[in-house]
């Protein structure tokens, strides 16, 4: 889908802010009704407030890029995040071909530039390695470099967050994100003809300090891309989106309970690493599986320092010269509950003991890392949700299909996410998408979130049960030594395994594959009666 270039005119997203909710609110005072699970503010027509056709909730890849697609459509989008300052939250991220080819269907400059920003990876292997012995084997080796013929496009990306998130940002006209903006409640209000109205946005003081920001009426719908701690979903569905399965849903489900967290650790280090003794620059992904331990490689390209939230690795490391490459290592032990670490030296030191012994590359790759610049997080996934819209209220990427990222798919997923809600908004597409969002019912609305859930979700359930399948064979085969690991587990046909259902890698969509094959079949009988005897 290509949409809309952004020639719409000034003028016309101008107008479609000024009308405002003045017709609604000028009849009376507004009514707040609750929908079930949001926290509820009065709101009358005195109060000071701006408003926006669309609010993005969340200015991570997948509602940056929501953005992006919205206001080249004419439509008056406003992207809410929490953050005061613009740092990188994670390290580096992963991008697949239909990842790629969705993002280019939003924005073709764009595209360019993240690709221009990261490393092309030609190669996937999953290594398994006995530290003991220094025994290794490679499991599974792939050459990618013919997936990107089928797009025109780069088989995969490596990218830090950073240089993902600034090109993001700069598709969207200045003043479009909105920092300091830590949603705290949601309103549904209905006019004084009892019709469903606005939803009307409330937000936290800002942790530094001062007032609130003032409240947001929103015209069209809200899209929660905030991550997998959402405070949309939490608003909206109350105890979150997962927990709305029904029955028959559930059965369907890649997962019905949370795993146990387990500690993930990320950094980046130059690439080659100090010492390397003139090697080239490491250029694949590389999945590294030892004694209980999984271990990610992935070359990134150039980029600065990507920092963790609190900015642990301080301004100095922020403002380096970036290195020639830079090369992302990760690691998590699998069994490893989640466990916290006093300071950043006693984190670099536990990651340093899972990395003894293991080989040059990664001995050398830690311990050219600053102690600060190791980012912590959490091996999660989310189970499986069965509704993600409620009134004009819908979810996005992480938020509504949080994923194990052991096929990287994340990032990918939530670029189709924001290819098919805009294109449900904006029924096709088009000069003056922006005009028609504003001026629809809540009906619409609510019509074209449905439509929009209904064609994301089976995708999602397929790339998280391919996610899920592919963690648990790492796990298992990372505690078996590499001589007996290929007998024992086929990580091989494990990873094409996970690939199975999973139609959706070049974007292909399910409704249309189950046509085509409806209508080879009708061809092929045809044909069989054609050739048939005749009595």
């Amino acid at each position: 889908m290509a949409m809309a270039s952004s020639a719409t005119s000034a003028s016309r997203v101008r107008a479609a802010a000024a009308r405002a909710p003045s017709t609604r609110t000028a009849r009376g005072r507004a009514t707040a009704r609750a929908t079930r699970g949001v926290a509820v503010r009065a709101t009358t027509p005195s109060t000071p407030i701006e408003s926006c056709d669309v609010a993005v909730v969340g200015a991570g890849p997948g509602g940056l890029a929501t953005a992006i697609a919205l206001q080249r459509a004419g439509v008056d989008v406003v992207v809410f995040e929490q953050r005061e300052r613009i740092r990188p939250a994670g390290v580096a991220v992963f991008i697949w071909p239909h990842g790629l080819r969705n993002l280019r269907a939003i924005c073709a400059e764009t595209t360019t530039e993240v690709i221009n920003a990261g490393a092309t990876i030609d190669t996937i292997a999953i290594e398994q390695l006995t530290p003991t012995t220094s025994a290794s084997e490679t499991l599974v080796r792939i050459d990618v470099a013919g997936w990107s013929e089928r797009v025109n496009l780069p088989p995969q990306i490596g990218i830090t967050w950073a240089r993902l998130t600034n090109a993001l940002r700069g598709g969207l006209r200045d003043g479009t994100v909105r920092l300091g903006h830590a949603l705290e409640g949601m309103t549904m209000t209905t006019d004084a003809d009892g019709e469903e109205g606005d939803v009307v946005l409330t937000f936290a003081p800002p942790r530094s300090g001062g007032d609130a920001p003032p409240p947001v009426r929103v015209r069209g719908c809200v899209v929660g891309a905030d991550g997998r701690n959402s405070k949309v979903r939490e608003l909206t569905f109350g105890g979150g989106a997962s927990e709305e399965r029904d029955a028959a849903s559930a059965t369907s489900s890649p997962a019905t309970t949370s795993a146990p967290e387990a500690n993930v650790y990320y950094a980046l280090s130059p690439n080659p690493p100090p010492g390397a003794g003139g090697a080239g620059a490491f250029n694949e992904l590389r999945f590294v599986l030892c004694d209980g331990s999984g271990i990610s490689l992935l070359d990134v390209g150039r980029g600065n320092l990507d920092l963790a939230e609190d900015g642990s690795a301080g301004d100095a490391a922020a403002d380096a010269a970036p290195p020639a490459g830079q090369l992302m290592f990760g690691t998590t032990r699998f069994s490893e509950r989640a466990r916290a670490f006093e300071t950043p030296e006693q984190r670099l030191a536990h990651l340093e003991t899972l990395f003894r012994g293991t080989t040059p590359l990664l001995e050398r790759a830690v311990s050219s890392t600053a102690p600060g610049a190791v980012v912590q997080t959490t091996l999660f996934d989310r189970p499986a949700a069965a509704k993600w819209s409620r009134g004009r209220v819908t979810l996005l990427g992480d938020a509504s299909h949080c994923m194990y990222p052991s096929l990287g798919l994340g990032i990918s997923t939530a670029f189709g996410d924001a290819v098919e809600l805009s294109r449900c908004l904006l029924g096709g597409g088009g000069d003056g998408g922006g005009d028609a969002l504003c001026e629809m019912t809540f009906a619409d609305v609510e019509r074209r979130l449905q439509t929009y859930e209904r064609r994301r979700i089976p995708v999602a359930w397929a790339l998280q049960t391919g996610s899920r399948l592919m963690h648990e064979v790492l796990a298992a085969t990372s505690e078996r030594p590499a001589s007996d690991a290929r007998g024992t587990v086929d990580v091989s046909g494990a990873f094409f395994k996970a690939w199975q259902g999973a139609l959706w890698l070049f974007g292909d969509r399910p409704e249309e594959k189950t046509a085509k094959a409806k209508e080879q079949e009708q061809e092929k009988k045809k044909a069989t009666e054609d050739v048939s005897p005749r009595s």
